[in-house]
């Protein structure tokens, strides 16, 4: 089994996979342990951009009518970063989960989203910012997740059709959250797909 999380900023969603992995015993991956697993492999330098989310280099945007990556480069960078991973039992937050892993049957796909100011109300509050500082950041990591999801998806980031669950989590909470994308899990995945409890920490 494997749960992707693709998440506007602001909305728990780190918090959501943490309850996730916890009561699945699920891997969550963060983007410092995918990070380290390139590194070992080699792979850092090339993979490093798009661990970390990057904005998307304006001029090659410009430079490309659709504003996509280049086929060989997102199916080469795709092809490595499936590899860190492989068929392992996991949760990843964000890094176009639910494209780049569209192929395994045992995929659950998230969006979590919340309304703008409550995301902003809880990014100010979480991370010391003033309203205007946390309205900033809000719509710029969103603006820029957007476009980074497209420019190696061709998708449109946060498109309900494109995921099995699209949640409030801020108006839910973590727990709550989480309990609902495992009970969507257990009704829509076979038992095969679930991992075995003794080989799952």
């Amino acid at each position: 089994m494997i749960i992707t999380i693709a998440r506007q900023y602001g909305c728990g969603a780190l918090q959501v996979a943490q309850c996730l992995a916890s009561q699945l015993g699920l891997t969550l991956y963060t983007r410092r342990m995918l990070f380290d697993m390139a590194r070992r492999r080699g792979l850092d330098a090339e993979l490093g951009g798009f661990m970390d989310e990057e904005p998307v280099d304006n001029l090659l945007i410009a430079l490309n009518d659709s504003g996509q990556a280049p086929p060989e480069l997102t199916e080469r960078l795709h092809h490595h970063f499936r590899g860190l991973i492989g068929s392992e039992h996991c949760v990843v937050v964000g890094r176009c989960g639910n494209s780049l892993f569209a192929h395994r049957s045992d995929l659950v796909s998230v969006f979590l989203k919340a309304p703008f100011e409550a995301r902003v109300a809880a990014t100010a509050a979480a991370e010391g910012l003033t309203p205007h500082e946390a309205v900033r950041l809000v719509r710029d990591t969103d603006e820029r997740r957007a476009a980074y999801h497209h420019y190696y998806t061709g998708l449109t980031w946060g498109a309900a059709a494109d995921y099995d669950l699209c949640l409030d989590a801020l108006r839910l909470g973590p727990q709550a959250t989480a309990a609902l994308i495992e009970a969507y899990a257990r009704h829509t995945l076979p038992a095969t797909a679930w991992p075995h409890p003794a080989a799952s920490r």
